[in-house]
């Protein structure tokens, strides 16, 4: 099942705010308002919340929780490598998703 954008969105929002790994050990709350979940929202219209998509990234292991049933949240090793590919294959990526988040992308 390949990725919705929105869900892209939060990967490469999370590589650039650097919530990776062990020493990226975030909570939820934080980790929502670091990505601007907000706007990514509006943007893609997403009815889900952010709970709900954080534990299905977790589960396909994009994310990791450390096993603490979603009460932190950072980049696991797969998901890391996912970003890192998907930027070498869209090379704008980075500046459409900034142009989302900075309101200028409709």
């Amino acid at each position: 099942m390949p990725l919705e954008p929105y869900e892209i969105a939060i990967l490469l929002q999370m590589y650039n705010e650097q919530i990776i790994g062990h020493r990226g050990y975030t909570s939820l709350q934080i980790v929502r308002s670091k990505i601007n979940w907000r706007k990514i929202a509006m943007h893609y219209r997403v009815k889900e919340s952010f709970d709900t998509i954080a534990r299905r990234l977790v589960r396909r292991r994009f994310l990791s929780d450390d096993g603490k049933s979603l009460a932190v949240l950072f980049l696991d090793k797969f998901g890391v490598d996912f970003v890192v590919g998907y930027l070498q294959e869209n090379h704008t990526a980075q500046k459409d998703l900034d142009e989302i988040l900075s309101g200028q992308k409709t």
